[in-house]
């Protein structure tokens, strides 16, 4: 038997040989892409539900405010209304929270600003009369300011969810979030004017 100084290949060598010499790695590598983007895809879309569902209870109370009249059935829509939008940002608070811990302790806090200047903004739409006049439709300032710092804020906590960012380290993340402004701070017509930080800690 005649020894040429080389060692055989191990079976398991032979086998990555032989799945890199076949289409199989190609394959392998393509079905990691696909679900990679297809993670993205959902993470994207429940992100996007988030922020929707913010926005939506911020534009609650000039719903309540622009009703026609103060019908059963228009209060019970109304109502309604209002219980959805409670339910949608349970969810997403959760789904949040759940994704990834620093993204939802910003949620938290933008979902705080909001409420805080939607909830009596909520009360004295209620009270308010029927909008049943053109000229009534025109509401100006019903309290409720603008969410957008809150948006901005979270929109931007977003970003990091997406990428290479992703594999940042929390403690790296949570550093950058802290610059934020406050979600609560710099709304026009907030009462909790001033400066700060997204309340990351």
């Amino acid at each position: 038997m005649t020894d040429t100084g080389q060692a055989s290949p191990s079976p398991v060598m032979s086998i990555l040989l032989a799945i890199i010499g076949s289409g199989l790695l190609a394959a392998l590598i393509g079905a990691i892409m696909t679900n990679l983007r297809a993670n993205a895809e959902t993470r994207r879309s429940r992100y996007a539900q988030a922020v929707k569902s913010l926005v939506s209870w911020a534009e609650y109370p000039y719903r309540i405010r622009r009703r026609v009249n103060d019908e059963p059935s228009t209060l019970t829509n109304l109502a309604e209304t209002g219980h959805r939008l409670q339910e949608q940002l349970a969810e997403s608070r959760a789904w949040v929270t759940a994704e990834h811990k620093v993204a939802g302790l910003i949620y938290v806090r933008c979902l705080h600003a909001v409420r805080s200047a939607a909830g009596p903004a909520c009360s004295k739409a209620w009270r308010a009369g029927p909008a049943d006049t053109p000229e009534k439709m025109v509401l100006g300032d019903i309290g409720v300011g603008s969410p957008e710092t809150a948006i901005v804020v979270l929109e931007r906590a977003i970003t990091f969810r997406f990428g290479l960012r992703r594999l940042m380290a929390p403690i790296a993340l949570r550093r950058i979030l802290r610059a934020l402004p406050d979600p609560a701070a710099a709304e026009p017509n907030s009462k909790n004017r001033g400066e700060g930080s997204a309340g990351v800690q």
